[in-house]
């Protein structure tokens, strides 16, 4: 609760002026066309980057207002070693024999088109298609039409996704994937508190490097969220939809990399936030509903060091 209250008044304190990082640009200048396809949102307080190349996932994410630093996973393509976990809100369906996603390094997902729009008042994104099978590249079988709504500090967003009739799935996730080099902790609504060290994967029992927490395990009454923090800055993914509530297998999920224990596995860890429509199962199960619609936020919050993002952390 304590976060869902620093996100509101971050917004409250923030100068409506353009000015230098950290300061709110004029909002007809947030969202911006590239030369490349791509499109940049710059608020001044955060700046994301939607990539044309993988279907408008984001890539580029930064906390002007907090250290600047790049948080995505920014390594180049001869570095991948999971080519589908280095996106930012990206969506993926999961089965035994299918496997469709939004964005993937080695793809080129030319089946999503974005269109910029003014929704309540507000720069929005519209981003509509179709995922991309990653056994083949084709298009995929899974619809979707993503709307993201861009404030000062974060953004409202709400995902449509269609899957075929019988379709089954291990997984069906939305996930904000970011670098662990600097991700310092984690923590989650359910009361899961993880100190996280630079540079490797180490999350400790009982989470372990892979956790899911339903719906109701998150829910204390006023809303579910999940969150990521660093030095100097926190992403926080949250949300109270009560369509997502009411699936069978929703949640949200952390996943933190996997252990660098060589000088060549390097870049291969990462912190994974996810919001999951199904999980928690090694088994495919059918998706029902199979249209769904569900709404989400996620904010971007700053602060000069750590010790002022959080109090001290006493054990016990």
């Amino acid at each position: 609760m304590k976060c869902l209250l620093a996100a509101v008044l971050i917004s409250l304190l923030i100068a409506a002026a353009d000015g230098s990082p950290g300061e709110v640009k004029q909002k007809s200048r947030w969202l911006q066309l590239q030369d490349d396809g791509d499109w940049v949102l710059d608020t001044g307080f955060y700046l994301l980057r939607f990539a044309k190349q993988h279907g408008y996932a984001g890539v580029e994410v930064r906390i002007l207002a907090g250290s600047g630093k790049r948080l995505d996973q920014y390594w180049t393509p001869e570095y991948t070693f999971a080519p589908m976990c280095r996106f930012f809100d990206n969506i993926a369906f999961t089965g035994a024999d299918v496997a469709e996603i939004q964005g993937y390094v080695t793809m080129h997902n030319t089946f999503v088109q974005a269109e910029a729009k003014t929704l309540h008042g507000q720069p929005a994104l519209v981003q509509k298609g179709y995922l991309q099978s990653r056994r083949d590249q084709s298009q995929g079988r899974i619809s979707f039409e993503k709307t993201l709504v861009f404030y000062a500090d974060h953004y409202d967003a709400t995902l449509a996704v269609q899957a075929p009739e019988g379709a089954a799935y291990r997984y069906a996730d939305v996930w904000w994937d970011v670098n662990d080099d600097w991700s310092h902790r984690y923590h989650n609504s359910a009361g899961d508190w993880i100190r996280l060290r630079n540079r490797r994967a180490d999350a400790p029992a009982p989470l372990g490097p892979e956790c899911f927490r339903s719906c109701a395990e998150l829910d204390r009454g006023y809303g579910i969220w999940i969150a990521v923090s660093g030095p100097r800055e926190e992403i926080l993914v949250t949300t109270n939809d009560a369509t997502l509530k009411s699936l069978p297998h929703s949640g949200m999920s952390f996943f933190d990399g996997d252990e660098e224990t060589k000088p060549e596995d390097r870049y291969s860890s990462h912190s994974c936030m996810a919001l999951c429509l199904s999980a928690g199962s090694t088994e495919p199960r059918p998706f029902e509903p199979r249209a769904v619609t569900i709404t989400y936020s996620v904010h971007f919050i700053a602060r000069s060091t750590y010790d002022d993002l959080y109090e001290p952390y006493e054990p016990g």
